[in-house]
């Protein structure tokens, strides 16, 4: 199971720099103007940070397990693809709302 750790540390940090360094998404937050929906700049702020901050967990235990700091176990792995999953889910509704505003 090492290199389920292994390929988890690469391909998170990756999900987090395109999470968070996209082109100019926080930008064009920051500029857009607030209608009464859902996605409030408090509400996409706290999300940011959550998936954020899971992506990191999940980075540190893999990182853990790989120093022999903590076994692995079913239940840690999934927590782990867990995670991943928040992250490619927060992507590609990202890039679903760039399409659909970019094709308007």
């Amino acid at each position: 199971m090492r290199d389920f750790y292994g390929t988890m540390a690469q391909v998170l940090p990756v999900v987090l720099l395109a999470l968070v360094w996209e082109s100019k998404y926080f930008d064009e937050l920051a500029s857009r103007p607030r209608a009464a929906r859902f996605w409030t700049l408090q509400r996409v702020r706290v999300y940011a940070l959550m998936v954020v901050t899971a992506i990191l967990a999940d980075l540190s235990v893999c990182a853990l397990v790989l120093a022999g700091a903590i076994p692995d176990s079913v239940g840690l792995r999934a927590g782990v693809v867990a995670g991943l999953l928040l992250g490619i889910a927060s992507l590609l509704f990202r890039i679903f709302v760039h399409v659909i505003n970019a094709t308007r």
